[in-house]
């Protein structure tokens, strides 16, 4: 069983796990989102108000299932947000549960597209600094840092719950990650595990370094595996699948040597600071860390 297969097990209910595709291969995915058909409605319940305030238009596919759609505008904005769907089919293939996107086109306008997560919740509404939310979030941390996403708040994860009333985040809008960038941009520490980046504006993670202290390897061993079972080549038709009459085979190329080269520096990093259960220090102080109350921007402040 393969991550993508293990998450729908855990999944448990058949109308989430088509609702996310986790029925589908990666490649088959990627193949149904070429040839998703969307269709404007003037009105939908569905449509979170806060996506409809910000310019978003609400839509449907061929099987009714609700989507919020904006506009792009120029050539440039069109391939960015086409190389985005590459973070979505990679957290398809490692078993993490986020939000299916496309840029596709509308009446002949490109129009990148979102599949609205029916009734989820934002993560602020619960104390995500407890268990099960901040593992989620702390294998989380593997997917961002590969991509380089930073601008991770609140706001991009939301809470569901299946019919047995278990908890799952799932990640939302990629639109700030980096998978041009050649250069490791965020690095780790040397002396303790935490991270350094070269744009200090946003966050890479809800959490903090110490966050992180004495949790054992097995909390990313499979995360890190199914990233590191990802070929260069695989990657690369991955990457020219999307591209094809968008952008020049060069870029497909680049995207998938950088993602091979980052997801090499990650899993060599979490692997020299994470150790086995075994030889891991008890966490039962998870509650110290909980800080109970506080917001994000509070826990935070001024250091990103």
């Amino acid at each position: 069983m393969d991550d993508r297969e293990q998450l729908a097990n855990e999944l448990h209910d058949p109308d989430l796990v088509d609702y996310f595709y986790l029925n589908l291969t990666t490649p088959s995915v990627l193949s149904q989102l070429k040839q998703l058909e969307l269709k404007l409605t003037p009105k939908s319940d569905e449509a979170p108000f806060n996506a409809i305030v910000k310019g978003y238009q609400a839509a449907t596919d061929q099987q009714g299932h609700p989507w919020i759609v904006k506009p792009v505008t120029c050539d440039e904005e069109v391939l960015y947000h086409r190389v985005c769907m590459l973070v979505y089919l990679l957290d398809h293939q490692t078993g993490t549960l986020s939000a299916p996107l496309v840029l596709t086109k509308i009446a002949g306008k490109p129009f990148r597209a979102t599949k609205v997560i029916r009734k989820g919740i934002q993560i602020s509404s619960y104390n995500y600094l407890k268990k099960p939310f901040i593992d989620y979030i702390r294998q989380d941390l593997v997917n961002r840092w590969i991509y380089f996403d930073e601008d991770r708040n609140p706001n991009n994860y939301l809470v569901i719950q299946n019919s047995l009333r278990k908890d799952f985040l799932v990640a939302i809008d990629f639109d700030k990650a980096d998978l041009t960038t050649t250069k490791l941009k965020i690095t780790g520490d040397p002396d303790k595990f935490g991270w350094f980046r070269t744009e200090k504006t946003r966050f890479l993670t809800l959490l903090r370094p110490e966050h992180f202290q004495n949790q054992p390897l097995e909390l990313f061993d499979a995360r890190l595996e199914a990233f590191n079972k990802l070929s260069v080549d695989q990657l690369k038709e991955w990457a020219w699948s999307l591209l094809e009459g968008w952008a020049p085979p060069e870029l497909a190329e680049t995207l998938a040597h950088n993602l091979r080269e980052r997801i090499q520096y990650v899993n060599e990093y979490f692997r020299t600071w994470f150790k086995p259960a075994s030889e891991t220090p008890s966490t039962t102080h998870d509650d110290d860390y909980s800080a109970f109350g506080k917001s994000f921007l509070q826990m935070y402040g001024d250091k990103r």
